[in-house]
C-alpha cells in the first residue's frame, strides 16, 4: 500500500462521518452534494482497497500427500 493510500478503516471512518453529516439534514444543498460526491470517492477507493487485497489472498490447501500448498481465493470451489 502506498503511502498516500489511505487504510481502510480510515476511509470507513470519513465515509460514517460525511453520512452522519448528512443525516442532520442541516447543510445547504450545494455543501450536501459536495460531502456525497466525497462519499461517493471515498466508497470507490475502499472498494479498490478490497480488490487490491482480494488478490493477495492465497489459502493454505493439503494436498493427498500430506503437504500444503498455497491456492489463491478466487480459485476456491464454493
Amino acid at each position: 500500500m502506498s503511502s498516500e493510500m489511505k487504510s481502510f478503516e480510515n476511509l470507513l471512518d470519513e465515509i460514517k462521518k460525511i453520512v452522519d453529516t448528512l443525516e442532520t439534514g442541516k447543510l445547504p444543498l450545494d455543501e450536501s452534494i459536495e460531502k456525497f460526491e466525497r462519499g461517493a470517492s471515498l466508497i470507490k477507493e475502499c472498494y479498490l482497497n478490497l480488490e487490491s487485497v482480494k488478490k493477495k489472498i492465497s489459502l493454505i490447501v493439503e494436498k493427498n500427500d500430506g503437504t500444503f500448498d498455497l491456492e489463491d481465493f478466487s480459485n476456491e470451489e464454493q
